[in-house]
């Protein structure tokens, strides 16, 4: 990470940068400061765009973001609760999805997709574990239905708020 310091007239302080791309590298962008939290999804929908049993995410404000400009579509693929997912044109993988807009909008990142991922927390639950591909030996707690699962990410949201 970068540490980035504030104009000597404000208060001292450092924050993060986390450098990020898309497999390919087409794609590159980066999140500032402290993640709100990672955790592991087995939706179908990750399993389907990340060609695995559950996709490793890290989460970030929005306003946190510098986000690509380079070739990306937005698609989303569920009618309610759903997160606009952002997929790179040259590599067809996720770069980053968001939800909402703005200072109340949220980035998921894969976790995969940051270029120093050992400097990010470690992971804190597993969502949507009912629609999982295989069994996961953890300790985490694991939601399986879709109301538990968007029950314990609101928790994580609220308390980060």
């Amino acid at each position: 990470y970068v540490e980035q310091k504030p104009p000597p007239a404000g208060l001292r302080m450092t924050m993060m940068q986390h450098s990020c791309q898309c497999p390919c590298g087409a794609n590159q962008f980066s999140a500032h400061g402290k993640p709100i939290v990672r955790f592991f999804c087995h939706c179908t929908i990750c399993q389907e765009k990340y060609d695995a049993s559950f996709a490793d995410v890290t989460l970030f404000k929005l306003p946190a973001m510098t986000l690509p400009e380079q070739a990306i579509t937005f698609g989303k693929y569920k009618r309610f609760a759903a997160i606009d997912r952002g997929i790179c044109d040259a590599c067809q993988k996720p770069v980053i999805a968001k939800m909402g807009a703005g200072e109340k909008g949220y980035a998921f990142i894969s976790t995969q997709n940051f270029v120093s991922p050992e400097a990010l927390p470690t992971s804190t639950m597993h969502v949507f574990y009912g629609t999982r591909t295989e069994d996961v030996d953890d300790s985490l707690p694991k939601y399986h239905s879709w109301l538990s699962s968007q029950w314990a990410f609101l928790k994580l949201l609220r308390s980060a708020a």
